[in-house]
């Protein structure tokens, strides 16, 4: 340890002033030196509190986000499963009451299933939805006609989804993207305000063992959009809303122009005898209840906005879904 003693008095002083003035000033360095070493260990003390209280609050909010998105998707996925489990019970008697009704009696189902899901883990859920919240459609489940004339699917619809295609690869025409107008067999979405979207599927005439399907507008020649592999007997879905060939993704389908224009427009379809499936889609129609369609369409369900609300001991979520599987992204 250094030696902070007075120095001998210097010479010709006899008073011992100095020497106190020293041992004055050795006095404060040591407090001074002591100050500062309990200010920095404070400081990392404090910094270490702040950096651990941050990630311990961060976690609990990526917690808490991940557990209402985990709800909330269930809850989306189960009410979509309800409204087209009803949507395909219903028969031509069908009304929209008593599908509305059906609709409401599978939430009130799944409500009871999910609370006990998640009792579990010391939440408590509830699904609600009632009549004035469940928007009338009309669902089209038929055989594609054969037939070359334009067939009306729906007339007048403001929205449409699950329009799927199931065809036998083997009946598609062979021809050409340059052919397609005249040779193939397509949907046809012909808006009110003017013109048309198409969407046509066919056999490559290059190489007969892919399924193509192009799209164009107001009748000129198509673009590619996408092909997959098919031979003989096996089916090919074509899903229009839903974006995708064969089960693969397939971006460009449907008309962005149609996903939310809030405009009527007609959904048919043409070269009908140059394919052979069935055809399934659910629609919204432009006003009342009916749609104008050759297809003989049944009493469904469009949507439905459903209140869900989840709490636990750390968490409180509500919100309201909107339920309409198979719409097309914006």
């Amino acid at each position: 340890m250094a030696d902070v003693n007075a120095p001998p008095p210097a010479s010709g002083r006899s008073d011992g002033s100095g020497r106190f003035r020293d041992a004055d000033r050795g006095q404060l360095l040591l407090v001074a030196g002591l100050v500062m070493a309990v200010s920095l260990v404070t400081l990392v003390i404090l910094l270490n509190a702040t950096i651990y209280s941050e990630n311990l609050a961060t976690r609990g909010v990526e917690a808490a986000d991940g557990e209402a998105l985990e709800v909330r998707a269930a809850a989306v996925e189960g009410a979509g499963s309800v409204v087209d489990a009803t949507n395909r019970n219903a028969t031509n008697e069908s009304t929209h009451a008593e599908v509305r009704d059906g609709v409401s009696d599978g939430i009130a189902a799944l409500d009871e299933d999910l609370l006990r899901t998640y009792a579990g883990r010391g939440g408590t859920l509830s699904l609600e939805t009632d009549s004035s919240a469940i928007r009338n459609g009309r669902r089209i489940d038929a055989g594609i006609p054969e037939t070359a004339n334009e067939t009306t699917v729906a007339g007048g619809v403001n929205r449409t989804r699950g329009l799927v295609l199931d065809l036998n690869a083997s009946a598609l025409a062979e021809t050409s993207a340059a052919s397609a107008p005249d040779d193939a067999f397509h949907v046809v979405l012909n808006a009110s305000g003017g013109g048309t979207d198409e969407v046509y599927v066919y056999r490559n005439e290059s190489a007969t063992d892919l399924v193509t399907v192009a799209v164009g507008d107001d009748g000129d020649p198509p673009s590619v959009l996408c092909e997959i592999g098919a031979s003989g007997d096996d089916r090919v879905a074509v899903d229009l809303t839903g974006g995708r060939l064969g089960g693969e993704p397939c971006p460009g389908l449907w008309p962005t122009a149609l996903v939310d224009s809030g405009d009527a427009y007609d959904v048919g379809v043409e070269n009908a005898d140059a394919a052979d499936g069935e055809l399934t889609a659910t629609v919204l129609p432009e006003s009342g209840d009916a749609v104008a369609s050759d297809l003989d369409p049944t009493a469904a369900v469009y949507d439905a906005a459903i209140d869900l609300r989840y709490r636990t001991a750390e968490l409180r979520f509500e919100t309201t879904i909107r339920v309409a599987p198979g719409e097309p992204d914006a």
